[in-house]
């Protein structure tokens, strides 16, 4: 009877050791995960942001999609010549053809000083036959604690000519 006794005690302290350390991971995650999360506001900017920066990209409003797009970049290709500005901002419009973008889903989120890097997958189609050319990978970043967001394609976000990797807050 004894050890029926102790077997209990000591079963009863694995139950509850297990219990406790399930509730620690689980607040470890919920902090991780709240860390990474943005607020409403700033969900509510970065989703009218990312709306109007698709608008602009399918439309072929290359003024207003110059506008989204980071300052960086548009500096970095305003000095290589007007032939690879117009190379780079040369998009998609339903006479002239090219790609347009859709459906973008969020990968990563990370935040430091005041910067919010957000990093999106969209299908790309390069008409408008719903066969995908695959993904793009685009990051919405925002300088000013989500106020207002500016537009990075992954490879320009790379280019350490363009933003360095001390400002480069997501590892691609």
């Amino acid at each position: 009877m004894d050890k029926k006794l102790n077997f209990t005690f000591d079963h009863v302290y694995e139950n509850a050791y297990f219990h406790c350390m399930k509730w620690c991971y689980l607040c470890f995650i919920l902090l991780l995960i709240g860390s990474c999360t943005l607020s409403s506001s700033q969900e509510a900017t970065l989703h009218k942001a990312v709306t109007s920066y698709v608008d602009a990209h399918n439309n072929g409003a290359v003024m207003a999609y110059v506008g989204y797009t980071h300052p960086n970049i548009v500096g970095f290709y305003e000095e290589q010549g007007d032939e690879m500005f117009r190379e780079k901002f040369e998009l998609f419009s339903p006479d002239d053809g090219g790609k347009y973008i859709e459906d973008g889903n969020v990968r990563e989120i990370e935040k430091g000083d005041g910067q919010i890097h957000v990093q999106y997958t969209f299908d790309q189609f390069s008409d408008l036959g719903y066969s995908s050319d695959g993904e793009i990978g685009i990051i919405a970043i925002s300088i000013d604690n989500g106020v207002t967001w500016f537009f990075a394609e992954e490879e320009d976000y790379k280019n350490e000519k363009i933003f360095s990797k001390d400002e480069q807050l997501i590892d691609l």
